[in-house]
């Protein structure tokens, strides 16, 4: 019973951030393929996949929806996070400090996502703090208050380096405009509201897949809606 109810809340979950019906259902039958005697245990890019389904439970709740668009303009500056990315050239550990300074390039995801900060900070004049892979994609002629470490990270340790820096300059960070993939917002938002940081959505989310896209978990949303699941119910260790 409690494997239905924890479905129930994940479709009402996910359906709220726009994930397609193939998803969803994609995510249910892995779950119940990979549940057993009432544990979890999923093989992926996260750590923390093994769990007990009434740990779970009330942990995947339902997402606000946002309509006002002038909560942009109050915000203390943009936080983007990447999207997935394209490789110059493969090897064995693409992940690797050295290779993702070497190869990693931003690919058309993280390219709109540069877009969509370089337009907030015309017109907002907002403060760009922005995951390397889009700093790399924005226009010669726009400049990032701040980029993070060239280096392979989650979320939650970006958004580390952003306050961080902001910190080391006095500026204070209450609420941030997040640029992310549609599908990446909610859990960008979760993991801000955890450091005390309103994040509100971009107008015309992006919800687009990269034809050449390198990195596994960003390929489609199938393999999306399974990752986050895993990297959530690692949230919910922490909670």
């Amino acid at each position: 019973m409690s494997l239905d109810q924890l479905l129930f809340e994940l479709t009402a979950h996910y359906r709220d951030r726009g994930f397609p019906d193939s998803a969803l259902v994609h995510l249910r039958w892995t779950l119940v393929a990979n549940t057993k005697d009432g544990s979890i245990r999923l093989a992926t890019a996260y750590p923390n996949c093994s769990r007990r389904v009434e740990s779970l439970l009330g942990h995947f709740k339902r997402c606000p929806q946002f309509s006002d668009c002038s909560a942009l303009a109050s915000a203390d500056a943009v936080f983007g996070f990447a999207c997935g990315y394209r490789m110059r050239k493969w090897s064995n550990a693409p992940t690797s400090e050295s290779e993702v300074k070497a190869n990693r390039l931003p690919g058309a995801n993280n390219a709109v996502l540069a877009q969509q900060a370089q337009l907030l900070h015309l017109e907002h004049k907002l403060d760009l703090y922005l995951q390397f892979e889009i700093a790399r994609a924005l226009p010669a002629d726009t400049a990032a208050a701040f980029t993070s470490s060239p280096k392979d990270q989650g979320t939650k340790d970006v958004a580390c380096e952003f306050l961080a820096h902001a910190a080391s300059i006095g500026k204070k960070i209450s609420k941030v405009v997040v640029v992310a993939h549609r599908y990446h917002f909610e859990r960008c938002r979760l993991v801000l509201q955890r450091m005390s940081i309103t994040g509100v959505p971009t107008r015309n989310q992006y919800s687009g897949f990269d034809p050449e896209e390198s990195q596994p978990r960003a390929m489609s949303p199938e393999e999306m809606i399974v990752n986050d699941f895993a990297s959530m119910a690692g949230m919910a260790l922490d909670a």
